[in-house]
């Protein structure tokens, strides 16, 4: 039977509830991680961040925004670190904690009892700033990356983000949530955004490949591939055959064999495979152009990162879920046109990014410069994933 439903309880979207960012916000997150990834092994951080003060921490971006005036964390400490062959303030990245944050780091760190109050108002103490510029320093050292970070200074975070400040650079502020075990805290990265600029694009390797967990990527198999121009291509007609030269594959007893290609859909490199018995596939390593007319050369062995670069192409599928519709198949089947389905979680909740069936993220909706975006907040698989 189908339920009816009052035009009042159906309302539009509140599209203008949404929190609204920037373009300029997204691309000064985006900098953030890529001087995080030219310092930092990402994936072997939270190992590191455990092993020093025996519990999970959790790192949360909240939001991304150009820095008017400096302020700092009211009783924070924060510590400046540069890269070791420029260290210079005017390059460098301030980390900032709460006073709460900066003690129950370093008592862990220390095995020691964390403090249950901490007196609000008063600024962090020079011991205090001192260990939780130690305690970075530790942490940068067990999930180095390849550049070395120094540590040019540390103290309480007001005075020091205002010395950032004084060099006269562009600022960019990046807010965090830290949760340490049970516990959140509340930190902020500040860095002269001349700082971020240059970095090297985020590398595609087999670590980043594995961080998409269960996500599915199809390769196609190439067997060949010929080089025609747009006129004879538009010439092709019902009952035209196009010559294939050069056909490798054979049909066999044992199946079709051969020697075929692995290769994204738009590159026109892959990376050789024999094709043998029973429809196995035997990779050969070595990376290879699509047509043999291609300026690319062989690429010799390359043990695995031929096949991480050719994936690297494969186009993926994000589907954005801002909810699910829940009712039994007795319900689905009284369904019908006009009808109104209630949803199973509300809309305006976190979404689900979901590809090829795999949850891999969830995140808010945001408002991006008068367009609709989803920040992350949550990823769902690979290493950075919630357990």
């Amino acid at each position: 039977m189908r339920q009816a439903v009052s035009p009042a309880r159906v309302r539009a979207f509140p599209w203008g509830a949404l929190d609204k960012t920037t373009r300029a916000e997204a691309s000064a997150l985006r900098d953030v991680r890529r001087w995080m990834a030219a310092h930092v092994d990402l994936a072997r951080l939270p190992v590191a961040l455990r092993e020093l003060v025996d519990t999970t921490v959790e790192v949360r971006v909240r939001r991304a925004w150009p820095l008017a005036q400096p302020q700092g964390i009211e009783d924070g400490a924060a510590v400046a670190l540069a890269s070791a062959d420029s260290p210079r303030l005017e390059r460098s990245v301030v980390v900032e904690a709460e006073q709460a944050l900066a003690a129950t780091l370093v008592t862990r760190a220390l095995r020691r009892r964390p403090p249950a109050v901490m007196r609000a108002g008063t600024a962090a103490s020079a011991g205090l700033s001192g260990a939780f510029a130690a305690i970075l320093a530790a942490i940068l050292r067990r999930a180095h990356g390849e550049v070395p970070t120094r540590v040019l200074a540390a103290g309480p975070a007001p005075a020091l983000e205002l010395d950032l400040a004084r060099t006269g650079q562009e600022l960019v502020t990046i807010a965090l949530t830290i949760l340490v075990g049970d516990d959140a805290f509340e930190a902020r990265v500040v860095s002269p955004h001349s700082a971020l600029l240059g970095l090297p694009v985020l590398p595609w390797t087999a670590a980043a490949l594995e961080a998409l967990g269960a996500v599915p990527l199809a390769v196609p198999i190439v067997a060949c591939s010929v080089r025609v121009t747009a006129a004879e291509l538009a010439a092709v007609g019902p009952g035209d055959a196009l010559m294939l030269a050069g056909w490798p594959l054979a049909r066999t007893p044992r199946g079709v064999m051969g020697t075929v290609v692995l290769a994204a859909p738009s590159s026109e490199v892959g990376v050789e495979a024999q094709l043998v018995a029973d429809g196995r596939l035997v990779l050969r390593g070595d990376r290879v152009p699509l047509c043999a007319a291609a300026d690319a050369e062989k690429g010799g062995d390359m043990d695995r990162s031929g096949l991480v670069e050719a994936i690297g192409d494969v186009p993926i599928v994000v589907r954005v879920e801002i909810g699910e519709a829940l009712m039994t198949a007795r319900e689905w089947a009284t369904v019908g046109k006009g009808d109104v389905v209630a949803l199973g979680r509300r809309v305006g909740e976190p979404v689900v990014l979901r590809v090829g069936g795999v949850a891999v993220a969830r995140g808010d909706l945001v408002d991006i410069d008068g367009e609709v975006g989803v920040r992350v907040v949550e990823r769902l698989a690979g290493p950075g994933a919630s357990t």
